[in-house]
């Protein structure tokens, strides 16, 4: 296998273009030798940080570039006196990828697009969401304290935006103009399919996918290889020790903000009490730790916390306690 054919597959991987069996290739190089993983994820941090500059309709002919620079590489060490070429072949190959990468980037800041074709919405106030239209017909719902930017007109070969915050996303299909999603803290989601979650803030050291229905594929800043999700998987990536995970979510009441709802089928309590909590922003503690696993179903929408825990007090039997504010125990208890 040759070098520039490794970095073929690792720029065909972060692009989201790469086939199963290049992958399975890419797999078994990256295996070969910690050398070879080291570049990967050098080279990745690089073309994320090019990418951050790069407009939809510019081209770079990367292969033709690498070729080039690894030729000239050749001729110089031939020429070079054994005893001075001390310089490992692992740096030679990751100085060729930054050179055709800052090359790229030069490329791409002379092809900007001006500011006024990039649009920019916000939400800044407490409690609000924002629904937008793409201009390819995808909509999008943005929550507070998040930002989206993208162009006036998507490029005829994909659609790209910039995500800082949360963000749903209800995207038109289009089967040869994939949607690519930019993160601030780094990294890529590309759609396989249609509605899903993105949240990433900036003050926060983790980033997560978690998908409604259809496919998406995430790859987080600094890693060499990416997921692919699919209908309630929920992806989980920390910036401080580059940790990424993957699990099946029992309900998907983390988008009541976009949904206006909480949905639950049969769902045991446990999951139920975790669900009420992170929408509410309040605590509350079961003390038979026997009700745990009572199954309750019902779709709530606009309810106060504390019209919500009396209907479970008549449901269940149980005795609501407010020990201090935000702050709720459930005693007593008995499954139906």
């Amino acid at each position: 296998m040759q070098e520039f054919d490794f970095i073929l597959l690792l720029q065909k991987q972060f692009n989201g273009e790469i086939t199963s069996d290049e992958s399975a290739v890419l797999d078994a190089l990256l295996k070969q030798s910690p050398q070879n993983e080291q570049f990967a994820a050098e080279y990745r941090r690089v073309w994320d940080e090019a990418s951050e500059t790069r407009p939809h309709d510019f081209r770079l002919d990367m292969d033709a570039e690498f070729r080039r620079l690894m030729a000239g590489i050749e001729t110089a060490e031939r020429r070079t006196p054994a005893k001075t070429v001390s310089i490992s072949r692992l740096l030679l190959r990751v100085a060729a990828a930054v050179a055709v990468l800052v090359a790229a980037t030069w490329g791409y800041r002379q092809f900007t697009m001006p500011v006024s074709e990039q649009i920019v919405a916000q939400v800044r106030e407490d409690g609000a969401v924002r629904q937008i239209v793409l201009p390819d017909g995808s909509n999008v719902w943005l929550r507070q304290n998040s930002e989206i930017k993208y162009p006036k007109q998507f490029a005829s070969d994909e659609r790209r935006v910039q995500l800082s915050g949360e963000a749903y996303f209800d995207v038109a299909h289009r089967g040869d103009q994939p949607f690519r999603i930019g993160l601030a803290g780094g990294g890529e989601v590309e759609v396989l399919g249609t509605a899903f979650d993105v949240r990433d803030f900036s003050d926060s050291d983790e980033t997560s996918v978690l998908v409604r229905s259809g496919k998406v594929r995430y790859a987080p800043a600094g890693k060499t290889t990416s997921i692919v999700l699919s209908a309630n998987d929920r992806a989980a990536f920390s910036r401080k020790n580059a940790r990424l995970t993957r699990s099946k979510v029992p309900t998907l009441n983390e988008l009541a903000w976009q949904t206006g709802r909480l949905e639950f089928d049969d769902t045991p309590l446990r999951h139920v009490m975790a669900d009420l909590e992170k929408h509410y922003g309040a605590t509350i503690e079961i003390e038979n730790r026997n009700m745990l696993d009572c199954s309750y179903s019902n779709t709530l929408t606009n309810q106060t916390l504390d019209d919500v825990l009396e209907s479970f007090a008549l449901i269940y039997n149980f005795r609501v306690i407010r020990p201090a504010p935000g702050r709720f125990r459930l005693s007593g208890g008995r499954c139906n």
